[in-house]
């Protein structure tokens, strides 16, 4: 019987007079893959954002584990198995893929990954941080620089710093963003057999034919509040769901 990893409780945010999430509430069990869509402006990655620790919450309540982290810092959930990578990535582009990836496993063993790398064993870093890009399909790549790398190997890159801090709970904003279509199902692919490998995903994704094909379940957000929660084909014939996030007057097969 799957156990619940993440609680979120009337979760709530503004800044100044905008109300960017309004109420939220859902739960997400240990093994699952969740899509949490909705259009421009939704409030999804402000979402992912109070669930990460990067905004503090106006109101409710964020337990991960059972327990309450409403009032942790980024750090803290990081440290007790929570990872975000982000829509835009931003690799340190003089340090080889294989250095950044063994950069984010020194921050998930100390506060202070600069001092990590110095003074941790860094053969057993790189060793973690080789399967991280074995994992994700770039081992190979694992001296090059990021600057000769196109988008989907940083996208991957992205996904293995990530791994290297060994989350329960990963929260993916926009990973296939800018890729082409191959290259987004091959990436999908990817997050799919991660979650298979036991790995908890919230993926925030404008890609619907990618995230109806690996999410079974979809959770949905308009104007900062869930409308709809449930599988995913139920979800996206929801008529509340066409209208917000399709547009009004949209029709669905």
């Amino acid at each position: 019987m799957s156990t619940k990893l993440l609680q979120v409780r009337d979760l709530g945010v503004r800044f100044g007079g905008v109300v960017a999430v309004n109420g939220v509430s859902f739960e997400l069990a240990t093994g699952e893959l969740v899509g949490l869509l909705g259009p421009n402006g939704a409030g999804k990655t402000t979402l992912l954002r109070l669930i990460s620790g990067a905004v503090a919450p106006g109101s409710g309540e964020i337990r991960f584990g059972g327990r309450s982290i409403s009032r942790l810092a980024a750090a803290a959930r990081a440290r007790l198995g929570m990872a975000m990578s982000h829509q835009i990535v931003r690799p340190f582009r003089n340090m080889s893929l294989l250095d950044n990836v063994v950069l984010a496993a020194g921050a998930e063993i100390t506060l202070t990954p600069w001092r990590a790398v110095a003074t941790l064993d860094r053969k057993c870093l790189r060793e973690a941080a080789l399967r991280c890009l074995d994992m994700v399909g770039i081992a190979a790549l694992a001296n090059s620089m990021p600057s000769t790398q196109p988008l989907g190997v940083l996208k991957r890159l992205e996904v293995a710093r990530a791994l290297a801090t060994r989350p329960q709970l990963l929260l993916l904003d926009e990973p296939l963003a800018g890729l082409g279509h191959d290259e987004a199902v091959r990436l999908a692919d990817l997050i799919q057999r991660l979650n298979a490998l036991g790995t908890t995903i919230l993926l925030i994704e404008h890609n619907l034919a990618e995230v109806m094909r690996i999410c079974p379940r979809i959770v949905v957000l308009d104007n900062g509040r869930k409308i709809a929660d449930g599988r995913a084909a139920e979800v996206m014939a929801n008529p509340h769901v066409v209208e917000a996030y399709l547009g009004e007057g949209a029709v669905h097969a």
